[in-house]
């Protein structure tokens, strides 16, 4: 990449924009150094780790490191030769080194969540030795602390004791004095670093000692009184040995700093980058990006791209100018050169440095502002000209500026290049410069170049339309508005509606319709047939669109219906297999009772008529049970029910209460004890008797498990899949029995085998209706929406 490329794309002002995400100066260095890199497997590396931050940030949250500042001079300084690091500069020190510990702390804690993080992040140095050397010698205000030695320990308590006995010594000859009423003598204070009394001249004649200060007014003198000149000049001797003894404790820790220069450069180094990436996150998740997919070929597909820099802005600036409007951009190696033309500040321009940013982002390892769906090439280079390069001082015109980096261009790039260019041909005469602009476009795309050129040339516009490797675009203009709606228009070319926008920025109407009889006629001609194209490729879009929308609709309502006709199917099977049990049980028992009876007929011929009077009562009995009268309910029919009766299910053997009725009528939801379930009609046997038992005097009972389903959410991160299958099934019949229709299962990204697991045991289960990821704002392919039939 150029730095030309750099600056006219403004990839410098991106990382100034993603650098304010970052906690601490080492983030901030880490964002702004970030460069595009053409190694596939690190920038996919880099994509994966922003992923996994970003998913700890919408579930755990990002560690930060507050007040951490950049160590490397002090490091540098320490290596010099007597050098003595200050209390400050270890305290920076201290700070780097539990900064270290806490993200150690952090990734570790949540190594499940991001095992590429852990495998780059997770053996911090711990330096715990010198970590705690720096705690017991520095305070948090860069303070030395008593503990540092034993040595200052005695000396600073020394002077504590010495201090005392002056204040006390001052205070008896401020009394002795008479200065016992209220007034500036009665201060004991400092003057030059040692202890003296304030008194009033007119008092001072009877205490000898050495004045060493007068007030403003030279009313009050400040005296060190002689009886305690010594213990001042005690004092002053134990300050001296005080910073003696500090500095002997500092140049100590700076040795040991020295000693340890390059491990303390590797953590400065490691949190610099977690910070940068972690900064990374935050702008990605600000700005809802995806992660892109990498292209093994040249090509390039945005789906609903929007300009970084300008979506940035949009979030910071609720009540500016709104959101970029997404375009999506095309190029191919089929198609490799992208035409855009159409009328001016309708974002022609913009759309060009979108397309160029994005595909820097992306090779930094950010995440990109667009859909789902969008696929880039990796590039060996990305060249951009765009913009006035006029320099006076190298004596260059607009013109020549442009050749000469399309000299460059045609020089460097090559099949595996981005080529990007605004405007080209300006500053020259049209007809030489359109001759230039499809000379250059031609070698570029015989190369194999992605070449994306914005015009307002219609010789230019022509030449895409006859040539198979190019593609026009048009920026959609809003004729009822007179204003560009910037969006994209593949297909055909745009016009440049040059006196509408004059017209729009207040050019008067006379001077408009004299530049009309200017126009060349065939210029006229010419875009009256493209405008023409572009209402019929309107038209035709918006029938294909409205074709796609009703085949989605047809199938989704031939889904449904398969859906409700494989329930059904369930259903009637279920039915038959519970009628025939049932039936099997009923046969049996008359079996039973007719063996009795025979055998009782066998012991003894009287009881005949017993016997043929249990057997008419027990043929009776099978009769009304397989037989029921007409005014019973049958299994097949479907009762009229409504809502607030009380009726009786007869595969449940409960009452339940109904609560509404489908408008179909072949469904209903009934409260069954505090559970709210969806019955099939035909099950159900309105009861006139709420306390009578159900049909044929049965009572059954069923014990329904309403534990609390708590969170719709299930967290099986870090669980093995024999464990975790178990969990998601008892949380999906809890769903169920609640009445809930969807639950979400959180098992991360990992090596992607639980959720492989998950996902195929989900496919089995009979009440899944259907699952898929989760939208990328929140948590994205690490979670599964589970919807429940």
């Amino acid at each position: 990449m150029t730095e030309n490329t750099y600056q006219v794309l403004e990839y410098y002002r991106l990382l100034d924009i993603v650098s304010g995400h970052a906690s601490c100066p080492l983030g901030q260095s880490d964002c702004l150094s970030l460069r595009p890199s053409t190694d596939v497997s690190f920038i996919q590396n880099e994509l994966k780790l922003i992923s996994e931050l970003r998913l700890l940030l919408k579930v755990r949250g990002l560690v930060t490191f507050p007040g951490l500042r950049d160590i490397s001079a002090i490091v540098e300084k320490s290596g010099t030769d007597g050098a003595c690091l200050d209390a400050a500069e270890l305290l920076d020190v201290l700070f780097l080194l539990e900064a270290g510990r806490e993200a150690r702390k952090f990734i570790r804690a949540n190594r499940s969540l991001c095992p590429g993080l852990f495998e780059l992040f997770g053996d911090f140095p711990q330096e715990a030795a010198l970590a705690d050397a720096l705690r017991r010698t520095v305070s948090p205000n860069a303070a030395i602390r008593d503990s540092a030695s034993s040595g200052l320990r005695k000396i600073r308590e020394r002077k504590i004791r010495i201090r005392s006995e002056i204040q006390k010594k001052l205070e008896h000859i401020r009394r002795s004095a008479g200065g016992n009423e209220e007034g500036t003598e009665n201060l004991v204070t400092i003057r030059d670093g040692r202890y003296v009394i304030a008194l009033r001249n007119d008092r001072r004649s009877g205490i000898k000692g050495i004045i060493h200060d007068y007030s403003r007014t030279r009313s009050t003198c400040f005296m060190e009184p002689i009886a305690v000149v010594g213990d001042n000049n005690r004092l002053t001797e134990l300050e001296h040995e005080e910073r003696a003894e500090e500095r002997r404790i500092l140049v100590r820790l700076t040795d040991r700093v020295r000693e340890r220069s390059g491990v303390l450069a590797g953590i400065h180094a490691s949190v610099g980058r977690l910070d940068g990436l972690c900064a990374r996150a935050r702008f990605c998740e600000a700005l809802s990006c995806v992660a892109p997919e990498l292209s093994g070929g040249e090509e390039v597909l945005l789906v609903s791209a929007r300009n970084p820099i300008l979506a940035a802005r949009a979030e910071a600036e609720p009540e500016g100018a709104g959101p970029p409007v997404p375009v999506d951009i095309r190029l191919t190696g089929r198609q490799n050169g992208l035409i855009l033309s159409g009328p001016n500040r309708g974002g022609k321009t913009v759309t060009l440095k979108t397309l160029g940013l994005i595909c820097l982002m992306a090779q930094a390892g950010m995440h990109i502002p667009a859909a789902e769906g969008s696929r880039i090439s990796v590039f060996r280079r990305i060249m951009a000209d765009i913009g006035d390069d006029q320099d006076l001082q190298a004596g260059l015109s607009t013109f020549s500026a442009h050749a000469a980096h399309m000299r460059d261009l045609l020089h460097e790039a090559d099949r595996g290049s981005l080529v990007i260019i605004d405007e080209p041909g300006m500053g020259t005469d049209p007809d030489e410069g359109a001759a230039l602009a499809m000379a250059v476009l031609e070698v570029l795309c015989e190369k194999g170049v992605l070449v994306a050129v914005s015009t307002h040339l219609n010789r230019l516009k022509s030449f895409a339309m006859l040539n198979p490797r190019l593609v026009n675009a048009a920026v959609e203009f809003d004729e009822g508005t007179r204003s560009p709606t910037f969006r994209l228009n593949y297909g055909s070319p745009g016009i440049s509606h040059g006196l509408e926008i004059a017209r729009h920025m207040g050019i008067p109407d006379g001077v408009l319709d004299r530049a009309e009889r200017f126009l060349d006629q065939g210029e006229v001609r010419l875009n009256r047939i493209i405008d023409k194209l572009d209402h019929l490729i309107t038209r035709t879009r918006l029938e294909k669109e409205a074709s796609e929308r009703a085949g989605q609709r047809y199938r989704a309502a031939e889904k449904e219906l398969k859906a409700r006709l494989s329930r059904l199917e369930a259903e009637n099977n279920a039915l038959l297999l519970e009628k025939k049990a049932e039936a099997e049980a009923v046969i049996h028992a008359a079996r039973q009772e007719l063996k009795e009876a025979i055998n009782l007929l066998k012991g003894n011929r009287s009881s005949q008529a017993s016997v043929s009077r249990r057997h008419r009562e027990i043929c009776h009995n099978l009769v009304v049970r397989f037989d029921p009268p007409e005014d019973e309910t049958l299994p097949g029919r479907t009762p009229h029910i409504g809502e607030g009766e009380t009726v009786y299910h007869r595969k449940l053997r409960q009452k339940g209460v109904v609560r509404s009725v489908d408008p179909s009528g072949e469904r209903a939801v009934i409260m069954v004890g505090h559970v709210r379930m969806s019955a099939a009609v035909r099950d159900l046997d309105v009861v006139e008797d709420s306390g009578s038992p159900g049909p044929g005097g049965r009572r059954g009972s069923v014990t329904w498990n309403l534990a609390a389903a708590g969170s719709p959410d299930l967290d099986v991160i870090g669980y093995r899949v024999a464990d975790a299958i178990p969990l998601i099934d008892r949380r999906i019949d809890q769903a169920l029995v609640s009445g809930q229709v969807s639950l979400k299962i959180i098992h991360g990204h990992g090596t992607g085998i639980l959720k492989k697991a998950i996902r195929e045991h989900l496919k089995e289960n009979p009440v899944v209706k259907e699952f898929y990821s989760e939208d990328p704002r929140a948590g994205g392919d690490a979670v599964t929406v589970v919807e429940l039939s």
